[in-house]
């Protein structure tokens, strides 16, 4: 029997990471694409690693490490330098919801790689709860612009943000592996700083070093990092701990909902009809998957 808590956790981590797309589209008047998610992740990776040192001996933390380094590099490849690269590129030609709609594609990918990898249960709910969601996010992109004819820098975008989707997908089918016997703060303290090494060198050697942004600018880089990725983080693996793989991987699905409720608010990205309804659509695929 699945917990309250851990649907608690997924529904809050959700609700951050929607906030990121808002926080990242304001980020990037200022700061650029990868130079960005650099020092988000890099703020993150200090938070993550005093934890960890608070919590775990330094004996503990190279074993650890020593045991899963190939699990751990990959996590840190899939889960940050690739995706939050892929993502903050796409985020300059295409808006906030657009963005969290294809980004958040992912559940297609978990849903047949946690069956294939993991030997979870492909049965008829799942199935029928993930074409109801993605018929949800698929009418929102058509009807919100997704054209990939039209305009090469949106179709640009779009592929960048669906690459990152698939990222996100293999990273909770890695991560599925190694929380089942292992602390998440631990996972993603070496994880993240491995994968924030490779990213901070991608950073500095095509874009320029920066610190002299104004104070909201910092503000948001601060919210990237401390809420949407520490906290957002642990909440995830948390609730990965207990659910399925792709159950949990559906709860992103509302991201796109959140998202564009954000974006209307804080950057007047219109909200219209046929997106509340999709969102009705997005919710029963999702309730649908969780009754297998």
């Amino acid at each position: 029997m699945n917990s309250p808590k851990a649907y608690a956790s997924i529904l809050v981590a959700v609700l951050l990471w929607s906030a990121s797309f808002v926080l990242v589209k304001i980020g990037l008047t200022e700061v650029t694409p990868i130079y960005l998610a650099a020092l988000r992740f890099s703020l993150a990776t200090v938070v993550f690693a005093g934890c960890a040192l608070a919590k775990f001996e330094m004996c503990q933390i190279k074993t650890f490490t020593k045991n899963n380094f190939a699990t751990l590099f990959a996590l840190g490849i899939v889960g940050v330098t690739l995706p939050n690269i892929s993502q903050n590129l796409g985020m300059r030609h295409i808006t906030a919801s657009m963005s969290s709609i294809l980004q958040n594609s992912s559940p297609t990918f978990t849903l047949v790689l946690a069956a294939i990898f993991l030997h979870e249960s492909l049965g008829y709910r799942k199935v029928s709860g993930l074409a109801l969601s993605l018929t949800g996010v698929t009418i929102i992109s058509l009807n919100g612009g997704f054209s990939p004819l039209g305009d090469s820098m949106v179709f640009y975008g779009n592929l960048m943000l669906l690459f990152s989707a698939a990222c996100y997908s293999i990273y909770t089918i890695i991560g599925k592996k190694i929380v089942a016997n292992n602390s998440p703060l631990l996972i993603l303290a070496v994880s993240t700083l491995m994968g924030t090494v490779l990213l901070d060198l991608i950073s500095i050697t095509v874009e320029p070093v920066e610190f002299a942004y104004p104070a909201n600018i910092w503000g948001i880089i601060l919210g990237l990092s401390i809420l949407c990725t520490v906290i957002g983080t642990l909440l995830y693996f948390e609730a990965l701990r207990e659910l399925e793989a792709s159950k949990t991987n559906f709860f992103t699905f509302l991201i796109p909902v959140f998202a564009i409720i954000q974006a209307s608010v804080f950057l007047a990205e219109r909200i219209y009809l046929y997106q509340i309804g999709c969102g009705v659509l997005i919710i029963g695929g999702i309730w649908l998957a969780q009754t297998e």
